[in-house]
């Protein structure tokens, strides 16, 4: 395998994300181990571990996927280029901030659809069906089986 700096990079960034996965999940179960505590912890923290080897498989089977550019690649003058981090930093903020007003699955929905329509998606189909499940599922996941109360414009 052909190791260049890149590949490097992509490696031991999936390396740090693991290692904090198990630190925070190892962490919690020494500070309580019920399953009150545990129950959001462990799936999301098996699920960021099957991410992480799904990505690192990826990398390892198709060794040029690692050195190609995506459309709209660094120096292109797009918006999205030279300013895609900023817009996303802007776009989490807002998400977070219309958590309380706007309800936990309104905010979900329109930061959804927005991310999408930003990173380049135009079948509004797609867009409006994601972002209502994205939206909605989480918080009555939240509600139902949890019985944790979120502040909603749409689930009662």
């Amino acid at each position: 395998m052909n190791m260049t700096a890149n590949r490097a990079g992509h490696f031991g960034l999936l390396a740090l994300v693991a290692a904090f996965v198990l630190w925070f999940t190892a962490s919690a179960w020494r500070a309580d181990p019920t399953l009150v505590n545990m129950i959001l912890i462990g799936p999301v923290a098996a699920l960021a571990l099957c991410l992480v080897a799904a990505i690192a498989a990826g990398l390892l089977m198709h060794p040029a996927r690692d050195a190609s550019h995506p459309e709209g690649g660094p120096g292109d003058g797009s918006l999205r280029s030279r300013f895609g981090v900023a817009i996303g930093c802007v776009a989490f903020l807002l998400y977070v901030l219309a958590l309380e007003p706007l309800g936990y699955d309104a905010a979900g929905m329109a930061f959804c659809a927005g991310t999408m329509i930003l990173m380049g998606q135009r079948n509004w189909i797609a867009i409006g069906v994601y972002a209502v499940l994205t939206g909605l599922v989480p918080v009555w996941i939240l509600q139902g089986p949890m019985g944790m109360p979120v502040p909603t414009m749409f689930l009662e």
